[in-house]
């Protein structure tokens, strides 16, 4: 299409992070003109040493660092974000300054110099966690982290940037993103089982929605690309729930590990969980088990991506097990003796 990423240089903020080099990579095998925004440019020559990636330097948390950043650049895909796992308390400011006001930023100098479209990826994390019910786009948006309350007003302030300027845009709410190359959660899950660090989980029945790395950039181009996308906001998932009782047995039969004979108790784990609660509160500090722990373990956060797949055609296309055998096989290669 004419008018979508393929027409012109393509600017991608957060593109050193997981989804962003994945993205940059997906847009130069499509021949695209590709400038990618970093605080340090030294770190995109780095990732891409041939030079055929132009680097931009600037800080969206920093206004003055990004008056011409967006200069000739068609499409602005938006990746940059303060890390959610922070905690400090300092959290809540860093998280404004920096995905509200960063992105305020970003819409400014795009809008000063004529970009068309403009893609935010934003979190599920703005909605709230829907329990055992499945949340989609007409969900009460209930956020109770710094983090979601940031990336809900700045969607808010991207929808309100197409109005007023006339800019294609488009925001994307992501749950659990995975694949090769990630360093996140589900590595470190990996990691843990394989040394015999993680417990063996009980089947709670909990509601978790994840996605590939891969259909996150098939729903970004898509978003850019389609008309129909303009002004919308859209949850992107596999389209499947797990429990994690399931993402743990996949990890086991990824690693070539047998099924565990035993299985933690919950209320063993609940018992623990108040006993790391207790020592936290003595401490000061969270430990390393502890009720919030738990919860992200047995709690539910499930999506419904009905409104993509009608609207725009997507269609996720790597699921659990598949995704999964890679990341354990990259794990096998590079962590074992």
């Amino acid at each position: 299409m004419s008018s979508g990423p393929d027409s012109g240089t393509v600017l991608v903020a957060g593109a050193t992070g997981f989804i962003g080099r994945k993205l940059v990579d997906a847009l130069h095998v499509r021949r695209r003109t590709i400038c990618a925004l970093a605080r340090d440019i030294s770190k995109i020559r780095s990732l891409w040493p041939q030079g055929d990636i132009a680097g931009r330097g600037g800080d969206i948390a920093n206004a003055e660092t990004l008056k011409d950043v967006c200069a000739g650049v068609h499409t602005v895909f938006h990746l940059a974000s303060y890390a959610e796992e922070a905690q400090f308390d300092e959290t809540e400011n860093l998280h404004w300054r920096v995905t509200v006001e960063g992105t305020r930023h970003l819409l400014e100098a795009a809008a000063r110099s004529g970009v068309k479209r403009f893609i935010y990826v934003s979190s599920v994390k703005a909605m709230g966690e829907g329990g055992e019910f499945c949340l989609d786009e007409s969900s009460l948006t209930e956020p109770v982290s710094p983090y979601g309350r940031a990336k809900l007003e700045a969607e808010g302030l991207v929808l309100e940037a197409g109005r007023k300027h006339g800019m294609h845009v488009c925001n994307l709410r992501l749950p659990l993103v995975y694949g090769r190359d990630n360093r996140g959660s589900v590595w470190r899950m990996i990691a843990a089982i394989d040394r015999g660090w993680f417990p063996p989980l009980p089947e709670t029945g909990n509601k978790r929605s994840m996605v590939h790395v891969d259909d996150v950039i098939q729903a970004l181009l898509l978003a850019a690309d389609n008309p129909a996308a303009r002004g919308h906001t859209y949850l992107v998932t596999d389209g499947q729930i797990y429990s994690t009782h399931q993402i743990y047995a996949g990890i086991r039969k990824a690693l070539g590990r047998p099924a565990p004979r035993w299985i933690f108790p919950i209320i063993l784990l609940r018992a623990a969980a108040r006993m790391g609660d207790m020592a936290g509160w003595i401490r000061g500090r969270s430990v390393v088990f502890d009720s919030g722990v738990l919860d992200k373990l047995t709690g539910s956060a499930c999506y419904r991506c009905e409104k993509i797949k009608t609207e725009l055609g997507y269609r996720p296309t790597l699921f659990l097990e598949d995704g999964l055998r890679e990341m354990a096989d990259e794990y096998k290669a590079t962590e074992r003796p």
